[in-house]
């Protein structure tokens, strides 16, 4: 082994991180990027490659690798866990994230995986007039929660703000500080709190999203006590108002956008933020002035992205990255796409246009690297944190079975079928009754432990119970207890592999769910839109994966591969050490040039 290489491998096992990566000769990177496009499918890049430029995808694809076949080796595809995994290496079943939001069953209450009462928003909230009614923000975040059976009282919650306090693994970002003794800086970057702060780890320097009641750039005590001089003065700018009133166009009026995903005004989907079925889409949220429901909209359009690459060049310039005597990181995740996913479904114009968009988001950072760091001076990976279902409306005129699934009205069910079996949970307040199921939050399901325990109820029993009987009902294509998910799993079960690789023993619920195929979960309203992820099927774990810049050597590969190989590949080629909880530190063959 060459003295060099020798040195970096000591220094790597004294520092007690995962071993040592090979070592290029090509040199360091200035700068590594992570950037995850929020629900991008792996199908996108391949299905509309002739329709983007020479200069975002299509040059990755030319001069860096590119990956067809990688895909998340679990079911709980959502944004947290996504996020979580890619520069950590490793799935929920080592870092804990194991939704976007679960049931705390010590707090008795859901939680947020990114979220800390034990920090405060940065700056201070001031109170906001608004014009009209605030919409839910982020259906990512409570589509896939399921009410409780009784849904007159509201659902416990914990409010907190961003921060990584529930992520148990170390990612490259914490390599990074490491390695550097502090000096290497890391940095997080997007519209959604979550994906700001799981990407880099909990020792980056700061994370910053975008608040959506005033339209501000924000972060945490956890991070900093006040905002750099230079965020200050990129919110006194104003730049997400000068989107206000401008509507959201088709990119390119000559294309046949029809043949390429499908009618603007298909059933199933949704109308935003008061943004309408087709194009045009207002921008304004229906208000005269920016407002809560304006900056709603922003991020339910591809415009949101256009945004984030804004504060993203600003931000690599002002913390001086890529300008330093260690290498630096910053993850960049574009929230938009997933929103309008969200909303109008995969198959729509809205999304592939958003996608189109997002070619010029890529080509234009791209340029940004070029000028600022250099070319051939920084090393990028590319991904996404999940892929999205086909609103059910579609595949159905193809003749699949496709429905949303009322897990409200199935849940209330289950709770009548555990009282006739096991009897009535005993309630001393009957304002305030007990139930058996104390959470859910789909894929999982909690018992109530407390009450099983009282009863002297087999807590197996009761788990096997609730499982048989939610496996009869209409949609369910399996169930899955504790004991299962911790148990064997034949190599040959795909499915039931997913479920434990998503599963965490301290988090998850007593009983897992699994829809069929291009099922979704539904609160059963009538009117119900859109469409959402977080399954086992292969719409949802598909994924582009893309590496570009130093020492990458190009080609399009279909080596079978997952997300969270961005960990192993990134720090490899910036000759860091693995972050040390990695299971998915196999380098792909021959992905660097050797010099």
């Amino acid at each position: 082994m060459h003295r060099t290489a020798l040195l970096v491998a000591l220094i790597f096992s004294s520092l007690g991180c995962g071993g040592p990566p090979p070592v290029l000769d090509s040199g360091k990177p200035k700068l590594v990027v992570m950037v995850v496009f929020d629900q991008m499918r792996g199908d996108y890049p391949e299905r509309w490659r002739t329709l983007f430029g020479n200069d975002g995808f299509n040059r990755i694809r030319r001069e860096g690798a590119t990956f067809t076949n990688c895909r998340y080796p679990y079911g709980s595809t959502t944004t947290g866990p996504g996020h979580a995994s890619l520069l950590s290496g490793c799935g929920p079943e080592t870092h804990g994230i194991i939704n976007n939001e679960w049931y705390d069953v010590r707090e008795g209450a859901d939680v947020n995986c990114a979220e800390s009462t034990r920090y405060q928003r940065v700056p201070r909230a001031k109170a906001v007039v608004e014009e009209a009614p605030p919409i839910k923000k982020d259906p990512d975040a409570k589509l896939p929660v399921v009410p409780k059976p009784d849904s007159d009282p509201p659902r416990n919650r914990i409010v907190g703000v961003g921060a990584p306090d529930r992520l148990l693994a170390p990612t490259l970002g914490d390599v990074v500080r490491e390695v550097s003794g502090g000096k290497g800086r890391v940095v997080g970057l997007s519209f959604k709190d979550r994906s700001a702060v799981l990407t880099p780890g909990r020792k980056a320097d700061s994370a910053y999203w975008l608040d959506s009641s005033d339209g501000s750039v924000v972060t945490s005590t956890y991070y900093r006590d006040s905002l750099p001089k230079w965020v200050s003065e990129f919110n006194a700018r104003k730049i997400p108002d000068k989107w206000f009133g401008r509507d959201w166009i088709r990119l390119n009026g000559q294309l046949d956008y029809v043949r390429y995903s499908g009618p603007d005004d298909a059933i199933g989907e949704g109308k935003g933020s008061k943004q309408g079925l087709i194009f045009p889409h207002p921008t304004d949220g229906g208000l005269t002035k920016p407002g809560r429901n304006f900056y709603e909209a922003l991020y339910n359009s591809a415009y949101g992205n256009d945004f984030l690459l804004e504060f993203a060049k600003t931000a690599i310039v002002e913390e001086k990255l890529g300008q330093n005597a260690h290498t630096d990181l910053v993850t960049i995740s574009f929230s938009s796409n997933d929103a309008v996913g969200h909303c109008w479904g995969p198959d729509s114009q809205e999304v592939l246009d958003t996608t189109l968009r997002s070619d010029l988001v890529v080509a234009e950072l791209l340029k940004f690297l070029d000028e600022k760091i250099g070319k051939g001076q920084y090393l990028l990976a590319l991904s996404a944190d999940h892929g999205i279902c086909p609103l059910p409306e579609v595949p159905v005129k193809k003749g699949i079975v496709a429905e949303r699934v009322n897990l409200k009205a199935m849940l209330i069910a289950a709770e009548e079928h555990l009282s006739a079996k096991f009897g009535r949970p005993d309630s001393p307040d009957a304002k305030k009754p007990i139930r058996w199921i104390e959470g859910g939050g789909y894929p999982w399901i909690w018992l109530n432990r407390k009450q099983i325990s009282d009863r002297k109820l087999d807590a197996q029993a009761v788990a096997d119970e609730l499982a048989a009987f939610l496996q009869l009902q209409p949609g369910i294509h399996r169930t899955m207890t504790r004991p299962q998910l911790e148990g064997h799993i034949e190599s040959s079960d795909e499915i039931g592999r997913l479920m434990k690789v998503g599963y965490f023993a301290e988090r998850s619920g007593d009983v897992g769910v699994i829809l069929k195929e291009y099922h979704l979960p539904s609160s059963g309203k009538i009117t119900e839109t859109g469409t959402t992820h977080g399954s086992v099927w292969d719409y949802d774990r598909h994924v582009p994966l893309m590496v570009f810049g130093m020492g990458v050597k190009a080609g399009v590969r279909t080596d079978a591969i997952t997300p969270m190989h961005a960990a192993a590949i990134l720090a490899t080629g910036a000759g860091l050490p693995m972050p040390k909880m990695a299971k998915y530190a196999t380098l792909p063959a021959g992905l660097f040039v050797e010099k």
